[in-house]
């Protein structure tokens, strides 16, 4: 597992029943829980729980955020988790999340992967 360093710069913490969690698609009729969105780029999803269950709506949300071209990270996630965030490339790391826990915390992310030269 990688250790990353956190940009420690004041998030915007969004809930579900609220017009920016609306906005994201983290609506209260599928979804409770909470994220925090960094530098309207980087979303940390601490908790999620999805009303419909086995729909697939977790997947779609995390789907439709990547490619919108948001840098998606799930904090802490189940064994259920961990296996969708596997269809996506995620891998595990660590992160210092000094707001919530004390010293470095498990964090999944995707990888940066550089685009492939083409041939000219």
């Amino acid at each position: 597992m990688l250790h990353l360093d956190n940009d420690q710069a004041i998030p915007k913490r969004i809930e579900t029943g609220t017009s920016d969690g609306d906005n994201l698609g983290f609506t209260e009729e599928l979804f409770s829980g909470w994220l925090e969105l960094y530098k309207d780029t980087r979303l940390y999803l601490y908790y999620i729980i999805s009303r419909c269950k086995n729909e697939g709506n977790t997947r779609n949300l995390i789907r439709r955020w990547i490619s919108e071209g948001y840098d998606v990270r799930i904090v802490k996630p189940s064994n259920i988790m961990q296996h969708i965030l596997g269809e996506f490339g995620y891998v595990g790391s660590y992160e210092k999340l000094s707001r919530h826990y004390d010293g470095e915390v498990e964090v999944w992310h995707r990888p940066f992967l550089p685009h492939p030269l083409t041939e000219l």
